[in-house]
């Protein structure tokens, strides 16, 4: 709390007129005051007026007033406290100092630099709330909206993408009357000191900084009020730049005097344009965004009258004196922007012929280079290097939705936004533009008209038949090489040979299995796969390396999914295709939908929406059909059972003679095998993209599976034998070019078929053996290395086999033995204690942690209990009659 006595005596002794020309603003004696520009908006006529006698201030155009603490409130963007606190320290003026006018002058000729306010995280979500609210208002009152268009200013699409908002006074009555609102909208500058809408009456514009949070607010009045304060901004200093995305995107930029005339030559077309905030506005932060995007050349063109021409050419002396080059742009007497281009003919082409010739200014600035590629599922465009995806179209007379995943770049740097849209829907438009931007750095114009072309390919798009895709980029000898991989019997050591080549050493059952994995997606039955392992382990990059050699119209990755985003794709964008996560954290709800299209081979979900032909609500539908192949990867101990019997489970290992071999293997890659590694990896990739589009769809029978065994001791061997099963069944599939197919009618069905064989049930054995093995330990592979490094460190420090379990370990024991971080440490350990592997000795309430090891026996290395002998399997396969299929001879 601060002393009533400290409040008084700063009121007493600190004389408002000084204090103000400290900041800055110069006072002309008018009757028993003075009258100044007021700092809180864009004041042209003095309308701040100081009464040296009550010592307080008032502005008679945008209404805020108040004492001397409330006046630094307000221009230092500072809470009451320290503005208590800043008018207490010494060198502040007292009103006994108000006629040392040195020291006054000194003060106003270099006044302290005022920092700029820092909004806390719930300000923030608050601001966004009222731009959001005033948004809204906007679009329901049509005043905001009337004025606009008398300006020039009607394109839906602007408004929406600028947030363009209305001040019609309706927010105070949504406030909440507790809480705290009140005092802090006070403190935004949103309402006054009298709680009061400041920007009532405005049309409103948001200012973002480039962390895509609002930083300013500015307001024009529908009806002038004749006092100057038409242009009202949020009281202190002026924060953020307009349409900053400009400055990343043009190396040429056209400076105008307001947000409004900016609007206008966005709305017509030319996107290399900021504002400034009125004739004194251009900012340190203007000045820091032209230093940072290196902007070349800065057009001034502010209003034809003598405060814009004195104004402009102060820009330009700024500019100048920051080494940023400019010229001063002449408008026709008396006239604005937005004026010129109410009242010219053909005013961009007139616009234009003031400015200096240069790209930027182009009249026919450079076409955008594309490509369109159709897909099965809708298609791909690429427009100057930014990628759009759009797939599951869904037609509607009042709908248009489509899932666009955009992409930029590659490698490592690749980014990816995916994104459900209905591009007859403005607001749905618009947030996906906000996107976009974000992604690409690309300005406003640019992003709309990518949209624009999206909206008219989608409106025209006829997708492709899943038959018409497979062979349309592939030469002739591409095929031939295409064949002769799917025609090689041993088609898994070149595999693994050609995995190695890309720079994944190591771990071949792993790398067979996510291949046959991502194959079984043509299947009935697709096999899903989750990497668990440590950060750094190499898990991405075994899904990467895998999904590289599989063809992008047969695969979707993304990195993050919301909740319902799997319901709203095009009902066959995901049928038999590889759904990639790169971590499941990324999932969030979205886990439900992929636990059901794995279960029921598809989703669907039931909404209300409008009846086409009546107008009625409705319940509508939207189904999306599997099977898909989903492969995720996570750092996650505990995985719901739910989710975990659904996945084959593989580890990256993590050893130190693994280790080893990718050290050795990053160093190869800076030799000269390493170079022609690198040089035969684009023929590698093609030649399996290739392979796998000459997989066709057929069925898959196994003629021994009668005579296949499997364990019965777990209940989830119910699951996991479907699984042996399936991973029979795609390696089968995989190898069909060296199979002989045949054909079978059922019911007026023809179906072709190939069968398993000895050959196929041995291959998926050996996977299945390590693989599967693991899924059946209660123990994830990163918990069971853990406990392998803690009996190995407790042997090392016991003599007998039977002090083992006496011996006692602290977590910093296990921390330096095993190399593994805190956070990994605490996070596998409790798993071991749960699951009785470890004893507590002590710990808990701030004391050390102390173990001791229960289970001294190691385990063997997982393997998969049950299995038949593949001799034994020939056996009794011979006994019973059961003969492979001769082999596939034709070419």
């Amino acid at each position: 709390m601060i002393e009533q006595e400290k409040i008084d005596h700063i009121k007493a002794t600190v004389d408002m007129k000084a204090l103000a020309e400290a900041r800055c603003i110069k006072l002309k004696k008018n009757g028993r005051g003075y009258f100044g520009l007021c700092p809180f908006h864009d004041d042209h006529n003095p309308s701040l007026s100081v009464n040296p006698k009550t010592n307080l201030w008032q502005c008679f155009g945008c209404g805020a007033a108040g004492d001397v603490i409330r006046f630094i409130e307000l221009f230092d963007q500072v809470d009451f406290k320290e503005a208590v606190n800043r008018l207490s320290g010494n060198g502040h003026t007292t009103r006994k100092k108000a006629d040392k006018q040195k020291s006054l002058t000194q003060t106003a000729a270099n006044p302290e630099p005022r920092p700029p306010q820092v909004l806390t995280a719930e300000q923030l979500k608050l601001f966004n709330r009222v731009i959001d609210f005033y948004h809204t208002a906007f679009g329901e009152d049509n005043r905001a909206r009337i004025y606009l268009e008398g300006r020039g200013l009607k394109d839906t699409s602007l408004h929406e993408a600028y947030k363009t908002g209305f001040a019609n006074g309706t927010l105070l009555n949504v406030l909440p009357q507790n809480g705290g609102i009140t005092e802090q909208l006070q403190a935004l500058g949103i309402l006054n000191d009298k709680g009061h809408e400041f920007f009532y009456g405005c049309v409103v514009f948001p200012v973002f900084d480039q962390n895509g949070d609002p930083c300013g607010l500015y307001g024009r009045r529908l009806e002038s009020m004749g006092t100057g304060a038409d242009h009202l901004y949020l009281p202190g200093q002026r924060r953020g730049v307009f349409n900053w995305q400009a400055a990343k995107a043009h190396k040429e930029l056209i400076l105008t005097e307001s947000i409004i005339d900016a609007l206008t030559l966005i709305n017509a077309g030319i996107s290399n344009v900021i504002p400034c905030y009125g004739t004194n506005g251009l900012t340190d932060d203007h000045l820091r965004l032209f230093k940072e995007q290196q902007t070349e050349t800065v057009l001034i063109c502010f209003d034809a009258d003598a405060s814009g021409q004195t104004a402009a050419q102060a820009a330009a002396a700024t500019l100048q004196a920051e080494n940023i080059s400019s010229q001063v742009v002449e408008l026709p007497e008396d006239r604005d922007i937005n004026d010129f281009f109410l009242l010219t003919a053909d005013p961009v082409k007139a616009f234009v012929a003031l400015l200096p010739q240069s790209p930027a200014a182009s009249e026919n600035p450079p076409a955008s280079t594309e490509s369109l590629t159709q897909t099965d599922t809708g298609f791909v465009l690429v427009r100057d290097g930014r990628t759009y995806d759009v797939r599951g179209l869904v037609k509607k007379e009042t709908r248009l939705k489509a899932t666009v995943k955009a992409v930029k770049g590659q490698g490592a740097g690749r980014r990816v936004w995916p994104d459900t849209v209905d591009f007859y829907s403005a607001r749905s438009r618009a947030a996906l533009a906000r996107g976009l931007r974000d992604l690409f750095d690309a300005d406003e114009p640019t992003i709309d008209n990518d949209i624009q072309r999206l909206l008219a390919l989608a409106e025209n798009n006829h997708p492709l038949k899943a038959d018409d895709a497979p062979d349309q980029e592939m030469t002739e000898a591409e095929k031939t090489e295409a064949l002769r991989f799917l025609q090689n019997p041993d088609m898994f050591g070149e595999i693994l040979a050609d995995i190695e080549t890309l720079g994944y050493t190591g771990e071949a059952m792993n790398k067979l299995l996510c291949y046959v994995a991502a194959v079984s997606r043509k299947t009935e039955h697709p096999l899903s796969v989750m990497i668990q392992s440590r950060s750094a382990a190499g898990k991405s990059f075994l899904q990467d390396t895998i999904l590289s050699l599989m063809p992008e119209e047969d695969k979707t990755k993304y990195t993050r999914l919301t909740d319902q985003a799997l319901f709203y794709t095009g009902r066959h964008s995901l049928k038999h295709k590889i759904l990639a996560i790169e971590e499941l954290d990324g999932m969030n709800g979205a886990i439900y939908a992929i636990r059901s299209i794995q279960s029921a081979k598809q989703v669907a979900i039931a909404y209300t929406g409008k009846d086409a032909a009546t107008g009625e609500q409705k319940t509508l539908e939207n189904i999306v059909e599997g099977p898909v192949m989903v492969f995720i990867t996570t750092t996650q101990v505990d995985i719901d059972g739910e989710t975990a019997s659904r996945f084959v489970f593989i580890s990256v290992d993590e050893s130190e003679a693994m280790t080893k071999k990718i050290l050795d293997k990053q160093r190869q890659s800076h030799t000269m095998t390493g170079m022609v590694n690198k040089l035969q990896a684009d023929a590698i990739i093609k030649k399996h993209n290739n392979a796998n589009r000459l997989l066709k769809p057929l069925h898959v029978f196994n003629p021994y599976a009668e005579l296949l065994t499997f364990t019965s001791k777990s209940l989830r061997a119910r699951r996991d034998h479907t699984k042996y099963l399936n991973l029979i069944s795609a390696v089968a599939f995989l190898f069909q070019h060296q199979r002989q197919p045949r054909t079978m009618t059922v019911a007026g069905q023809t179906l072709k078929y190939i069968n398993v064989t000895l050959a196929d049930i041995e291959q998926a054995n050996r996977i299945a053996d390590e693989v599967l093995g693991r899924s059946l330990d209660e123990l994830p592979p990163p918990s069971r290395a853990l406990l392998g490094l803690i009996r190995e460190m407790c042997q090392q420090h016991t003599a007998d086999k039977s002090e083992l379990e006496e011996y006692h370990f602290t977590r910093k024991d296990i921390r330096e033995y095993s190399g593994w971080s805190d956070f990994q440490v605490k996070t596998h350990i409790r798993q071991l204690e749960e699951l009785e592997y470890l004893y507590a000795v002590a710990g808990k309430k701030g004391k050390e942690y102390v173990y001791e090891l229960i289970v001294t026996e190691p385990k063997d290395t997982p393997f998969l209990p049950g299995l038949i002998d593949i001799n034994r399997l020939k056996k009794q396969a011979k006994a019973a009659g059961i003969t492979d299929d001769p082999p596939n001879l034709e070419g």
